[in-house]
């Protein structure tokens, strides 16, 4: 029989670059035996601690001659999927997320219903701030960070150029634009309603 130490080993290996919890293991083993094995693989530098709780084994990337770790967004989503939190980028995160901005932000903020939470990753902020709950669970997670992405760019900010790069993001999203909507500011709609408009063109 395989040991717990090996399984989870053999999973790092399989998906260098993606992010476990610790609790992603609990179904091998009782928790202490699981946060042994885990102890163990960090401890012979077969896996690596990004933070408290979250690990990874980092991917090697032949054209840099480096390894390369999990960018923040994918550490923001894990820590939300970790605590059960919905969350959605917001100000430069979202206009980065949603292709507005090839800028790489120092602070990662994202509006979440949990609670409010600062972490410290490879020199950037990952910031979550409470926001009401039915700001970010009455759409989907795309829906999410385009509406949080035009809220950044701002009301007089939105040209064609924003429209038709937005209309781009616009393509993963599930809603119907015609009543799904009603609840946003009116001017999120006409934006929205522009860039639907764009893309049918």
């Amino acid at each position: 029989m395989i040991s717990i130490v090996n399984q989870i080993e053999n999973l790092f290996s399989k998906n260098p670059g993606k992010i476990y919890s610790i609790n992603d293991f609990y179904y091998l083993g009782t928790k202490n035996t699981v946060k042994s094995a885990i102890y163990r693989l960090n401890e012979q530098n077969k896996i690596t601690r990004i933070l408290d709780g979250l690990y990874t084994k980092p991917k090697y990337s032949e054209v840099l001659n480096e390894y390369s770790f999990p960018d923040s967004n994918l550490l923001a989503d894990k820590l939300a999927d970790k605590f059960s939190w919905t969350i959605a980028p917001t100000g430069d995160t979202a206009l980065n997320v949603a292709g507005l901005s090839t800028q790489v932000p120092n602070e990662y903020i994202y509006i979440s219903d949990g609670p409010y939470r600062e972490y410290l990753y490879r020199n950037k902020k990952i910031i979550f701030r409470h926001t009401t709950n039915r700001n970010i669970t009455c759409y989907s997670k795309e829906l999410s960070i385009l509406i949080q992405a035009i809220k950044a760019l701002g009301k007089d900010n939105i040209r064609e150029n924003e429209i038709k790069r937005l209309s781009i993001y616009l393509r993963g999203i599930q809603e119907n634009l015609k009543f799904d909507i009603l609840k946003l500011p009116f001017w999120i709609q006409g934006v929205l309603k522009r860039i639907k408009e764009t893309l049918d063109e």
